[in-house]
């Protein structure tokens, strides 16, 4: 499969991004990429294979790892844009699922 790389800020002046905000972009795409490999997996009735599913639980424990490293702030920004998919609608189950879940952590994030 093909990677594309996000142009670095010189390559892209018109967007005008920090470096924060472009590092931002390119975790967004990896979390997308993850999403979509995972729901084509399940639409084609596969079972992960051994790598994959080790693959899934580092990506888990880097998630883990990076929310830890959140702010309170960028915590209660993620957790408003989860709300926000979930009153736009259009998740399936387990999404729907997943955000709850969020939203969760988010709060006992707080105790």
């Amino acid at each position: 499969m093909t990677e594309f790389n996000l142009p670095e800020p010189d390559d892209a002046p018109w967007l005008n991004l920090s470096p924060q905000e472009i590092e931002e972009l390119r975790t967004s795409k990896k979390e997308l990429t993850e999403y979509g490999k995972e729901k084509i997996c399940k639409l084609m009735n596969k079972e992960p294979t051994h790598e994959e599913m080790l693959e899934e639980a580092a990506r888990r424990e880097l998630a883990n790892k990076e929310f830890k490293d959140l702010t309170e702030q960028e915590r209660i920004k993620l957790a408003l844009e989860e709300l926000d998919w979930i009153v736009i609608g259009g998740q399936d189950g387990e999404e729907f699922y997943n955000s709850i879940q969020f939203l969760r952590r988010v709060l006992k994030s707080f105790r």
